[in-house]
């Protein structure tokens, strides 16, 4: 019996693999493809709440973009704020991350916290151990040529006050949208997803990836259409039509929402409903914790909105929902939020400057006490 192995599942499609029979693809950072389930599977849709400024957010989309170009995926980049040829041209570059030399000496015996030498080491980073997903170097950005072979659509969404055209599928569209640039968005996404190479049944099989920036910000709403609650139901509707959409299709979509620009809250408690996946970056910068010694050693926390179970009865639980994330020189990091040292310490260090009560032998300091 020892020489039977269990097959392992693979997947035909590059980039990708499967899990529960349903190709997953890679965010482009490790840790958040572990926090998440391992990745992002195709047919769902992806959602990063962003921080105040969106510069953190951003970063997000810019991975996921790289991950799509060492691949070879089709990549479908849209905005409303700015040229989606600008975000193209801030790719990092892929690289190879050498091992952590920290790290190398963990069976080593603990010689001072020598009653914590039973107990295992923490994990606060994740995802540092697979080979699923590339690194990538957020300080060099990729060169031109590995766009080449990259099937590349830009959208640039522009507020329009002109009339839809005559044809069955777009006057369906610009009825069911009241806000023009909604309609457009999803148009364009239609005609780039019924290339026969991101169909779920063709033979030559590709993966779209889909990145809308900054859905629902301001400039969406510089259009032709009235700015009462409208503006929100055009915008749930476009996550279910989207969802509907990319279905049955070899896509996975990457939305970035200033969730904390909405007059309404129950806006995005309304489109977790349709999101197959979402999380939340709360940034340090301007708020009371840049300057608390607790958090010194991160620049934000990084909160899971929703989880959903693919072809699963139970979705995937990470081992600790206490993160935080870090914006290094060269990669973004998710790890699991820790107390740092200095403030464990501190305590003990006041105790230990205190002089105990003089006993029959004189006065003695507790740190003279030498065990």
């Amino acid at each position: 019996m020892s020489s039977f192995q269990k097959a392992v599942p693979r997947s035909s499609l590059s980039g990708t693999k499967l899990k529960n029979n349903i190709p997953y693809v890679s965010s482009g950072i490790p840790s958040l493809d572990f926090i998440v389930g391992g990745g992002l599977p195709l047919g769902s849709i992806f959602a990063v709440e962003e921080d105040v400024l969106g510069s953190y957010s951003r970063v997000l989309s810019k991975y996921f973009l790289a991950e799509g170009v060492v691949c070879k995926h089709g990549l479908f980049v849209a905005s409303a704020d700015e040229n989606p040829k600008l975000i193209i041209q801030e790719l990092p570059t892929p690289c190879t991350v050498q091992e952590d030399k920290t790290n190398q000496d963990v069976n080593s015996e603990m010689k001072i916290a020598w009653r914590y030498e039973g107990l295992g080491q923490v994990e606060s980073s994740f995802g540092s151990n697979t080979n699923f997903g590339h690194h990538f170097d957020l300080s060099r950005h990729m060169e031109e040529l590995a766009l080449r072979d990259v099937d590349l659509t830009y959208c640039h969404l522009k507020p329009n006050n002109g009339k839809s055209n005559g044809d069955l599928y777009t006057v369906i569209l610009y009825i069911w949208f009241r806000n023009r640039l909604y309609h457009d968005l999803l148009k364009e996404i239609g005609k780039v997803l019924s290339k026969e190479e991101y169909r779920s049944g063709s033979k030559n099989k590709n993966i779209l990836r889909i990145s809308i920036q900054c859905l629902g910000s301001p400039v969406w709403l510089a259009t032709d259409c009235d700015h009462d609650s409208k503006y929100g139901q055009d915008l749930i509707k476009l996550i279910y039509s989207l969802r509907v959409l990319i279905r049955d299709t070899n896509a996975v979509v990457f939305i970035t929402i200033p969730e904390h620009l909405f007059e309404n809250n129950q806006i995005m408690k309304r489109l977790l409903y349709s999101i197959d996946n979402a999380v939340r970056i709360e940034s340090f910068a301007g708020s009371s914790k840049e300057t608390n010694p607790v958090y010194s050693e991160y620049h934000g926390l990084f909160h899971i909105s929703k989880l959903s179970g693919v072809s699963s009865l139970v979705a995937f639980v990470p081992p600790s929902l206490d993160l935080a994330f870090k914006l290094k020189r060269k990669k973004f990091v998710i790890e699991k939020l820790h107390l740092p040292p200095e403030l464990q310490e501190s305590s003990e260090r006041e105790q230990d400057d205190v002089t105990a009560t003089p006993g029959t032998c004189g006065g003695f300091k507790k740190k003279d006490i030498d065990f």
